[in-house]
């Protein structure tokens, strides 16, 4: 049975938390973005302007990438320029129109930033001195051991979820990865004494998990807006269960206040240091 608390989310925790990448980065087209249009409409839609779905982007994205690497002066303006690649597949997936396209559609943009992430993944461990890879490459590791039960813990289910599952379990997968990519960009920056500068993300929402420095979940709190529009947080403790409740983005991150046979005591602190 599920309790429910009211809950203060930390400002300091909300503060600290890793910045990722919207879909959206950087606004003006450029001349990649031209020709990466014009090759994408004239070669994956017949005359009927049709799409196929069931086609496997994946070498084609990887070129996408290689090129726009090679032709970024830095990492920032590199991460900018993956969206002229995501703009290239949009017109595609907008075209969609069965739930199975819109699965199939809502991958594309996953393995774009899967694959810039192996591919910035590569460039970092070429780079990067003995312990800086060895301390990297440990929180990796975790981050994608941690994957399949942070997508459980945010959008539940297929049982749950149904035909959709597909479609939001590649959204979440797009979101995450492009969040570590980001994450990764910024430590290969500082190894290539570039500037960088994370871009925004919300630091209401989100996944925040306790792995106490593994690759297994402990504890985790998922933020998000509810049904209604209010602040709802839900939090799953290892062999202690899951509650539900609201929460402020103010002060420290404590439980103020319980209802019922609770697991949970009045004061009682929780901290979720690995930001998804």
């Amino acid at each position: 049975m599920r309790k429910w608390i009211c809950i203060l989310l930390a400002a300091g925790i909300a503060a600290g938390l890793m910045s990722g990448c919207s879909r959206n980065v950087g606004t003006q087209e450029s001349a990649v973005w031209q020709v990466l249009e014009t090759e994408i409409l004239a070669e994956k839609a017949d005359a009927s302007g049709e799409v196929d779905f069931t086609h496997d982007y994946s070498e084609e994205i990887k070129a996408d990438i290689e090129d726009v690497v090679s032709k970024s002066e830095s990492l920032q303006k590199e991460l900018e320029q993956i969206n002229t690649i995501i703009q290239k597949f949009t017109p595609l997936a907008e075209k969609a129109e069965t739930q199975g396209e819109m699965n199939a559609s809502s991958r594309w943009f996953y393995v774009i930033w899967d694959t810039e992430l192996n591919n910035l993944w590569s460039r970092f461990m070429n780079l990067a001195d003995q312990k800086t890879k060895e301390s990297v490459l440990a929180e990796q590791r975790n981050w994608v051991a941690m994957k399949e039960e942070a997508t459980l813990l945010s959008i539940g289910s297929s049982e749950e979820n149904g035909s959709i599952y597909p479609l939001l379990q590649n959204s979440f997968l797009e979101e995450i990865t492009k969040n570590r990519a980001c994450i990764l960009a910024s430590k290969l920056a500082g190894i290539k004494e570039e500037d960088f500068m994370l871009p925004d993300r919300s630091n209401k929402y989100g996944l925040f998990v306790d792995n106490q420095g593994t690759g297994n979940v402990y504890s985790a709190l998922v933020t998000r807006e509810g049904l209604n529009g209010e602040n709802e947080a839900v939090i799953s403790v290892y062999r202690i269960g899951e509650t539900r409740g609201t929460f402020t983005d103010h002060g420290s991150f404590h439980v103020t206040e319980v209802t019922g046979n609770s697991a949970f005591t009045v004061g009682e602190e929780l901290e979720f240091p690995f930001a998804f």
